[in-house]
């Protein structure tokens, strides 16, 4: 493959969030592809700074900058090949119009498309060559308009990642990781563990406003649901963390509340560790019940109605499915994997062997 050029990336590296997830590993694919990579890094009030983040991709020869001066950039990152802006909303245009790329891609990271995103997104055509929206159900929704396309997340663990153990245990042991807050459904475990009377354990991952109610659970060994905290964790201990943390469940739930919700990487990374998901059927997660994902195969991603993921996890405690590891890593290796992720940018992005 011939190099080609500059490729410049937008996007932000929050301590905890797909933004940085996506743009370690995006860089990591990408980069046989071009003859340079630049990050322009923006601080999103709020999420914090990864600074871990940011020395990982300058061990792999990425640049990085901060985004302070949009007309200094412009003077310097003028005219590259490919510009790619990972959400960052409003800034984004701004940049893509001053850097004047020979082509740009706004990558839509969110199932948003309220009248009013549809509006902003009917603007940013007009500053970019390309859009893309990173599930098929997203894409779907907007009409397939010309000049839109569609990407799944790249997970950012490595080919060889496995958890350390694929025992199932004897009691029924579910995982949540993520933002701790009632819009990613993590209330709505923790009634669920209060008020189960089956033996089972939660285990919870991640930072955010639910902690203190998930720290009280947790130190209250009393109940036959039991909640474990494992805290959060900086993305360049992603992989040492998961491979832990997938030990130690049987399924992942994903019971989101929020339609605006995409495909939370750490969906494609259980599978790939050979772990089951159940998913609340909403936002860019109804993509795994379409042809272009599958469908996902029965006992890979379970989807259910929000009003049911009560009904499915008392369902699902007291009678376990049988081991489909193997047909998760199966399903992961068909859809999710680097080469078939790399293949597809690489075609948006109109680079080709």
């Amino acid at each position: 493959m011939n190099p080609a050029s500059s490729l410049v990336i937008f996007s932000s590296l929050p301590r905890v969030g797909g933004h940085t997830t996506t743009t370690l590993k995006l860089c990591e694919i990408l980069a046989p592809a071009f003859a340079s990579i630049t990050v322009i890094v923006k601080e999103i009030p709020g999420h914090g700074h990864s600074s871990a983040a940011e020395e990982q991709l300058r061990r792999s020869g990425i640049r990085t900058v901060p985004c302070k001066n949009p007309l200094a950039l412009a003077r310097e990152f003028r005219r590259p090949q490919t510009f790619l802006a990972i959400g960052m909303r409003h800034l984004s245009p701004v940049l893509s119009l001053l850097l004047r790329p020979r082509q740009s891609i706004y990558y839509h990271i969110t199932h948003e498309l309220s009248p009013e995103m549809r509006r902003q997104l009917a603007c940013y055509r007009l500053f970019f060559s390309k859009l893309v929206f990173l599930s098929p159900a997203t894409f779907a929704l907007y009409g397939h308009a010309r000049e839109t396309d569609w990407a799944v997340q790249p997970t950012q663990l490595p080919a060889s990642f496995s958890p350390k153990t694929t025992i199932r245990h004897a009691t029924p042991r579910l995982g949540f990781i993520g933002r701790l807050n009632p819009a990613k459904g993590t209330n709505l475990l923790l009634d669920f563990i209060a008020a189960t009377d089956v033996p089972c354990e939660l285990h919870i991952a991640g930072s955010g406003e639910c902690e203190h109610r998930i720290r009280e659970m947790a130190a209250d060994s009393s109940r036959p649901g039991r909640v474990i905290y494992h805290g959060s964790f900086q993305p360049d201990l992603r992989v040492e963390f998961l491979q832990t943390f997938f030990s130690q469940i049987d399924t992942l739930c994903v019971p989101s509340l929020d339609d605006r919700e995409g495909i939370p990487n750490v969906i494609p990374e259980a599978l790939q560790a050979g772990v089951p998901v159940l998913a609340s059927n909403t936002g860019g997660m109804r993509s795994f019940a379409l042809p272009e994902l599958g469908p996902a195969p029965a006992g890979t991603v379970t989807l259910v109605e929000p009003s049911q993921v009560l009904p499915a996890l008392d369902a699902l405690i007291r009678r376990p499915p049988a081991d489909t590891s193997q047909l998760c890593k199966d399903y992961f290796s068909d859809y999710f994997s680097d080469a078939v992720v790399s293949r597809r940018w690489l075609g948006i992005l109109g680079v080709h062997n």
